[in-house]
């Protein structure tokens, strides 16, 4: 059953972001359009500029607030479940002292012989033995450590342990082996082209987590952000119970992995176009090259028919040199700058040729031609 519900903690979040949020999004945008568009005025045709922008807009936003649904899942989940601190009705910095007197209270209310008539002895006696460990478990130092840092299940994983270094070494390992496993996959899923958008982001927040866990693990104290801010802000506004080390971390993984399927879905939203990335421009010198022949032919196939246009056209003046040659000279004017100018390499070619005489020179003195 345990292993049924973990593959579904993995499984279905995954099947949610790439399925089902797209498919709501198109009902969603359909919706949308009935609503706010009236009858008989156009809509957005799919594919036109609009129509990706609302639908971008509606995707984020359902990415979003599904993000968030994950964050309050996992601490409502966290809140649900037993805690040692909850379940005696004490406080997470609790004494000694306070804890003994407050385990007597409870000892008189729920303990087997002092029980009403009626109740259930067996679930009487059972809930007692579960306040009686966790008392103990809070009066251990060794055990009240790993218990704040790992959780309840760090005693099932390690059951031999009995100092506070068995207790940290065992947590480590696992972490890392989890770590570890991780780290191979997404470098595998890498190498084979797989799970490149957000790439960065899942490093970054897997490197972040496994410091913040091997902080907590490795440190007498718990984290500042914990005992200084969020701690006492959750106190404040009566929200819940103060978080242990181990909660935060819980709450950390989940949000890292949202976090990471959150922008590996934006990224491919905001590309012109996602199913052709824009390809990388040839700019090699064979390029230039090829490019500068092909500029000069066509110059050398202009000039042959700037003379046969002049030859033609002065046929009149054959007489007059003076006429034949200022119109000559009118001619070769209005077919570069009207004609040679018009053609795309050209203005390309001179274009370049000014924005490296630009180059490096003072802002004042660019110009604008």
């Amino acid at each position: 059953m345990a292993r049924a519900s973990m593959s579904w903690d993995t499984l279905g979040p995954f099947l949610i972001w790439q399925f089902l949020i797209p498919w709501a999004a198109v009902w969603a945008q359909t919706i949308l359009y009935s609503i706010f568009i009236r009858a008989g005025d156009p809509k957005p045709q799919p594919g036109s500029v609009r129509f990706v922008k609302h639908r971008r807009q509606i995707l984020i936003a359902i990415y979003a607030a599904y993000f968030a649904f994950t964050i309050y899942e996992v601490d409502f989940n966290l809140q649900r479940s037993s805690n040692a601190y909850n379940d005696l009705g004490v406080p997470i910095d609790v004494d000694e002292t306070s804890l003994n007197s407050r385990f007597r209270k409870l000892t008189i209310r729920f303990h087997p012989d002092k029980i009403a008539a009626g109740i259930d002895r067996e679930a009487a006696n059972a809930y007692y033995i579960h306040l009686k460990h966790a008392r103990d478990v809070i009066l251990d130092p060794a055990k009240r450590f790993a218990y704040d840092r790992f959780g309840p299940d760090i005693f099932a994983q390690c059951q031999s342990c009995v100092t506070v270094k068995d207790y940290v070494d065992s947590a480590l390992l696992s972490a890392l082996t989890s770590y570890g496993v991780l780290l191979v996959f997404l470098v595998g899923a890498n190498a084979l082209g797989f799970l490149k958008d957000g790439s960065y982001w899942r490093y970054l927040g897997l490197l972040a987590v496994a410091a913040f866990e091997v902080r907590t693990a490795m440190r007498p104290d718990h984290p500042s952000i914990l005992s200084k801010y969020l701690n006492p802000l959750v106190a404040s506004l009566n929200l819940r119970p103060a978080y242990l080390p181990f909660q935060v971390i819980a709450i950390a993984k989940k949000a890292s992995i949202s976090a990471a399927q959150f922008l590996a879905l934006l990224m491919p939203l905001y590309r012109l176009d996602p199913e052709r990335p824009n390809q990388p421009t040839d700019d090699t010198e064979a390029t230039q090259h090829q490019q500068i022949d092909r500029l000069s032919a066509f110059v050398g196939e202009c000039h042959k028919d700037a003379s046969r246009l002049l030859e033609l056209e002065s046929t009149p003046f054959r007489d007059n040199e003076k006429a034949k040659g200022e119109l000559r000279d009118a001619l070769k004017k209005y077919m570069v700058q009207n004609v040679l100018h018009q053609e795309k390499d050209v203005r390309n070619a001179i274009g370049q040729s000014i924005a490296r005489r630009r180059t490096g020179v003072p802002h004042g003195a660019q110009g604008t031609k």
